[in-house]
């Protein structure tokens, strides 16, 4: 069983909605993060740019983001982006020409208790509305296994189980460190796949930020404007040839309580908050009114449970305390930020705008 709040693994998901205020702050340190380098993209031109469906109102984001895809050539659907998670999944009657050796799998979404069994079949994942650099509309395309799935149920536990409705999700896992299994290693990442990524032609990376999401880095679209945190290497992996990363460190403080530290993931696959640490609740939510600080690196935002701001969680969950303190920040982190992971280098920046 995996958890999409911890660095173990079936890919999570579970979603939830959001207010707007504005009462919530955000600040940036300059003390320990440093700008971005161009260095490491010389040499990269090459990179996509995939509209998100509809205008997502960054200033309120009370739905999830998503992008049009298509598997093998089927109907083209609208995907979930989901950074706290691995894998691409889809309901297997939309699959054309499954391969009868798949082998079969399963995933559980520890966050809303949703158990998904099937197939990993690999197949093409095409983005049929990217743009090139040229401002071309030219397909992107990944290679990538996909869980074809065939049966769908709620366990029943887990911090938004009651959001669970088995209905099997168009999901587009696409974290890091969320596991050491196979099926959690970046080769089940679509977005560190594209057939340019594996010719290495293109550097294997992503930006989500309002005007679209962005795959492949070059110095054009990184810039120097995000903050960034070197991430720790994870270490051999159990597919593939590239190594994953873990999660980035950060840490949160409840009420004039002590800040704790441990990690942080910011998941744009749901919309509430999830928090852990030793000596706290392992369920229930903190109360209206509480005020809090999330610090991810180098940079925090301040709010107060319930006050609709930019960044407020749609509520703030307790789970289970298991190996380390962590924050689930939820879509929202994303109000006043932008958000760029480098796979090669080990990067994770964050712009704030």
């Amino acid at each position: 069983m995996l958890k999409k709040w911890m660095a173990a693994l079936t890919l999570p998901a579970a979603c939830a909605l959001i207010g707007c205020g504005s009462s919530a702050t955000t600040t940036a340190s300059s003390g320990g993060g440093t700008q971005t380098p161009t260095g490491p993209y010389t040499g990269f031109t090459q990179s996509y740019t995939v509209p998100f469906v509809g205008t997502p109102n960054f200033a309120n984001l009370s739905s999830l983001l998503e992008v049009e895809a298509q598997i093998n050539g089927g109907t083209v659907k609208n995907y979930t982006i989901d950074t706290g998670s691995v894998g691409v999944v889809v309901p297997a009657s939309e699959v054309p020409n499954i391969p009868a050796n798949s082998p079969a799998g399963s995933l559980t979404y520890t966050s809303s208790g949703l158990q998904l069994n099937g197939v990993w079949a690999t197949l093409p994942m095409t983005f049929p509305q990217a743009v090139n650099d040229y401002g071309g509309t030219e397909a992107a395309t990944a290679t990538v296994p996909v869980l074809a799935v065939t049966s769908s149920s709620c366990t029943g536990v887990g911090p938004n189980a009651g959001n669970c409705t088995g209905a099997v999700p168009h999901q587009l896992g696409v974290g890091f460190g969320r596991g050491t299994t196979v099926q959690t290693s970046p080769v089940y990442n679509p977005f560190l796949n594209l057939a340019e990524m594996t010719a290495g032609t293109m550097r294997r990376g992503y930006i989500i930020q309002r005007s679209g999401l962005v795959l492949g880095l070059t110095a054009a679209n990184v810039g120097s404007s995000f903050v960034e945190q070197t991430l720790t290497n994870a270490g051999t992996p159990a597919a593939g040839t590239h190594n994953d990363w873990v999660t980035p460190t950060g840490g949160f403080t409840v009420g004039s309580v002590t800040p704790v530290t441990g990690v942080v993931l910011i998941d744009t696959g749901l919309t509430d908050m999830i928090l852990e640490a030793s000596g706290e609740p392992s369920s229930g939510t903190v109360s209206s009114g509480t005020a809090m600080t999330i610090t991810i690196g180098t940079q925090s935002y301040s709010y107060k449970v319930g006050d609709g701001g930019v960044q407020t969680p749609t509520s703030v969950n307790w789970a289970t305390y298991s190996t380390r303190t962590f924050v689930n920040t939820g879509l929202r982190a994303l109000g006043h930020f932008d958000l760029m992971f480098d796979a090669d280098n080990g990067l994770y920046g964050l712009r704030p705008e």
